[in-house]
């Protein structure tokens, strides 16, 4: 018991490093590393002061992209929210109920997994708010075209279309095209804004909106008929995935309960009579058929998921 003890108490000491790492780096510290890697792009010596700042500087990037991606994954899910109080958040769900369950229980099994959902629970929800605000964005998508539309063919330039998008139309999408005027108003392009929309969100929808743009902007032609044709595929691609989200509902309710049943059967008896499943953790044959069932229940819920997951 001691040893596992030592082990969750190591765990946790490890997260809370990582974590204060990440929560160093602030936004200053990024503008002095995109400088420091600027001037050393320019050095024609290849030393080895370089060749140490070179490794650094791959170091920092790799912490900056989990930073800008965390930034972006927060600003989509629509909390507001810094990065910094989002790992301030996470350390305290992480630590402090498991913690206390140790502390007041003393049962190392029921702190691990207070542990684990203190882990997973905030990316879990960031994961989820993302994927309803991304959802409704693309539902907005053919209004917004149509409004895009009809602005062109009256003679208004796509800049002031998207005005209208942003004043017009509710969030998420006004507030997203906004950011793209403020981006475009501090001197970016409008190639350069629209394609950054499109990373941040990562909808193929919008990425086949953002495509047709940037050819049109380069090739020329109508683009209102262009921007027309694309809602009409979208509109298309919507009424067959609301088709197939009913014809897989079956699966897909299968997939959960398969997942999480026994999970849930598994923390009630926890909670209500311990001792009914301690001897799974505390005897050889009882950690294997744990393992074999965990094993099992992730492969059945794997396959369900790839059944039921149609790529359109």
């Amino acid at each position: 018991m001691d040893t596992l003890i030592m082990v969750f108490l190591v765990t946790c000491a490890l997260f809370l490093i990582v974590l204060c790492v990440l929560f160093a780096l602030n936004k200053n510290k990024i503008r002095v590393m995109r400088r420091i890697n600027a001037i050393t792009n320019t050095a024609g010596k290849e030393t080895e002061t370089a060749k140490r700042v070179a490794r650094r500087r791959a170091r920092e990037d790799t912490k900056i992209k989990f930073l800008i991606k965390l930034s972006n994954e927060i600003s989509m899910s629509g909390l507001l929210i810094k990065p910094s109080e989002f790992l301030t958040f996470w350390i305290i769900t992480t630590l402090v109920p498991s913690s206390f369950l140790l502390a007041t229980s003393g049962n190392i099994i029921v702190a691990v997994g207070a542990l684990c959902i203190g882990v997973m629970l905030p990316p879990l929800y960031i994961n989820f708010k993302r994927a309803k605000r991304v959802e409704l964005f693309e539902q907005q998508l053919v209004d917004a075209l149509g409004i895009i539309c009809n602005s062109l063919r009256a003679g208004l330039t796509f800049q002031q279309a998207m005005a209208s998008i942003s004043n017009e139309m509710p969030e998420p999408i006004s507030k997203e095209f906004g950011r793209v005027l403020k981006e475009i108003k501090l001197g970016s392009s409008i190639e350069k804004s629209l394609t950054n929309l499109s990373e941040k969100i990562n909808s193929k929808n919008f990425m086949l909106i953002v495509s047709a743009i940037l050819i049109q902007r380069q090739t020329g032609g109508n683009l209102s008929d262009i921007l027309a044709n694309i809602a009409d595929t979208i509109k298309e691609r919507f009424a067959l995935k609301r088709e197939l989200k009913v014809l897989t509902t079956t699966g897909r309710t299968s997939g959960m309960v398969v997942g999480f049943m026994p999970i849930g059967i598994l923390l009630l008896f926890m909670l209500i009579n311990p001792d009914y499943v301690m001897v799974f953790f505390k005897t050889q044959v009882g950690v294997v058929m744990l393992i074999a069932a965990a094993a099992l229940e992730t492969i059945g819920f794997l396959i369900i998921r790839k059944i039921v997951n149609i790529k359109m």
